[in-house]
């Protein structure tokens, strides 16, 4: 199934390894800016969402060398995923699409990528828009520093 499809297609009626096709197209270094673009907003779908793909985003919200609107999209694919954990909590780790651990790395990674100064302004934004859905104490002065910089 191309990715125009999947775009299309109710996530609940993926076919069987779809998780691991979009896999396969964010770790390669070679896919169109648009492919790799749907491919990130897709891989952050609780249907295909895990540690594996999480990684992958991690990986691509850190490289430079990607585009800026495809690190800022990764950064809002891990919203979903964060706010649902920080909810649910950790009681029943087996109704979780990720463990506790990618959790907290997450986390730690959107904060050291939030106050890195070669982190691009939008992406930087984008962290703090997914980030956010996870409260922590660094937010409070990060969202003032962003509303005093408008």
């Amino acid at each position: 199934m191309s990715l125009r499809t999947l775009k299309d297609t109710p996530p609940w009626d993926w076919p069987e390894g779809t998780g691991k096709a979009l896999l396969g197209i964010l770790r390669d270094d070679r896919p169109s800016a648009s492919d790799l673009l749907l491919a990130t907003e897709l891989a952050g779908d609780f249907t295909v969402i895990n540690d594996e793909l999480v990684d992958a985003l991690l990986s691509i919200l850190r490289s430079g060398d990607r585009p800026e609107e495809v690190r800022g999209r990764a950064a809002i694919s891990l919203g979903p995923v964060l706010e649902h954990v920080d909810t649910e909590g950790f009681e029943d780790p087996d109704d979780l699409p990720i463990t506790e651990r990618t959790f907290r790395r997450i986390q730690e990674s959107l904060r050291k990528l939030y106050v890195a100064a070669h982190v691009p302004r939008d992406v930087r934004r984008r962290i703090l828009e997914a980030s956010v859905r996870a409260p922590q104490d660094w937010h409070r002065d990060a969202i003032r520093a962003a509303y005093a910089s408008l």
